[in-house]
């Protein structure tokens, strides 16, 4: 591991630096989960950070049973977990160093992850995890999956992750369509 994993804030801590300050600035926190996807062990959350009524923040995790250790039983919950980590690290609780974005969850899985997409002859393919996030939040945003997945490589997949969240973040600030 290049990293350690010290320099990286757990989520209980952004957590409750939040509830803190929400606190401190007498507004009423909220933190929202969604399962939004369940498939072939493979568990996708959505959370959504408020502060009064009002949204602020989105995050996404990913988990898929038995990847590691705690995941043999608990892979739903650090999904749910890494999402709100994920959200808090948007509404800016990402920790005192804003490089050190991920949770230390979410650095905790890279080891894991790493070699795990390559192929021998060419760029790297993308991930399992990055492909059921693009299917979870083309579904979350009522877009269709699109052709291809499968050869998408890691970067295409991750711009097009980047470019989903972008519309579901626009949708999210859309007014709501009357009755």
């Amino acid at each position: 591991m290049a990293f350690d994993l010290e320099n990286y804030e757990p989520v209980a801590v952004r957590l409750s630096r939040w509830l803190d300050d929400c606190k401190q600035r007498n507004v009423m926190p909220k933190v929202v989960t969604d399962l939004v996807h369940y498939l072939a062990d493979t568990a996708v959350f959505r959370a959504e950070i408020y502060e009064d009524d009002r949204l602020i923040a989105t995050g996404w995790e990913e988990e898929v049973r038995g990847s590691s250790p705690v995941n043999r039983t608990s892979h739903l919950a650090n999904a749910e977990t890494g999402a709100v980590g994920r959200a808090l690290a948007n509404a800016g609780y990402a920790g005192s160093d804003p490089s050190k974005r991920p949770s230390r969850e979410e650095m905790s899985k890279v080891s894991r992850y790493e070699g795990s997409t390559s192929t021998e002859n060419g760029p790297r393919l993308a991930s399992d995890k990055q492909r059921n996030m693009i299917r979870a939040v083309c579904k979350a945003i009522g877009r269709t999956v699109p052709d291809g997945l499968d050869q998408m490589t890691s970067v295409q997949a991750s711009r097009l992750i980047d470019e989903l969240k972008k519309q579901e973040g626009a949708r999210a600030d859309a007014p709501e369509d009357p009755f």
